[in-house]
């Protein structure tokens, strides 16, 4: 009798102890598919190889929906990410996140955000090539927007941009 209490309890440990350990996904931890929550992310491909080093940094942003545009230049981005640019087979892109995006409709646009200040030029907007997007064209007058619902992330979100601030679309 006292062997088989003895089993019982060694057994009992031994599976207690296998259930909480044996059954952990430690070494293979799940991961989440699909975009992160309220986040937009892509690639943006720059077009030309002029960067600017020093003196500021490239930026993209989500800009809200304007009830009439272009208003929504003059105003600060609702999310922004500092853009490293890195070269891949021979092309310039950099990738990005912008999190903490709210519910709403966004124009998506990169820029040089200057250290000393005074205005950050536009060098891409989503849904206008470079070769389009000037200021007074429809394209930039009516961009794309990326729509944030329901809180749910969007990704894929790519698109071209100069890197020369000359060549600016604003």
């Amino acid at each position: 009798m006292k062997k088989s209490l003895s089993l019982l309890v060694f057994i009992a440990i031994f599976t207690t102890v296998f259930a909480v350990n044996g059954c952990s996904n430690k070494d293979n931890p799940v991961t989440p598919t699909g975009p992160e929550n309220n986040s937009i992310s892509g690639e943006i491909i720059f077009v030309d190889t002029n960067f600017i080093t020093t003196g500021g940094k490239y930026d993209i942003g989500a800009f809200p929906n304007p009830s009439v545009p272009p208003t929504f230049w003059f105003g600060p981005p609702s999310a922004f990410d500092t853009l490293t640019i890195i070269k891949e087979a021979g092309v310039f892109k950099a990738k990005y996140k912008l999190r903490g995006v709210q519910n709403g409709n966004y124009v998506i646009a990169v820029g040089f955000r200057k250290d000393t200040g005074g205005q950050s030029p536009i060098m891409g907007v989503l849904g206008c090539d470079t070769a389009r997007a000037r200021f007074g064209s429809t394209c930039f007058l009516n961009p794309t927007r990326v729509l944030i619902d329901n809180n749910v992330g969007v990704e894929g979100i790519n698109f071209l941009s100069w890197a020369d601030t000359t060549n600016k679309v604003y």
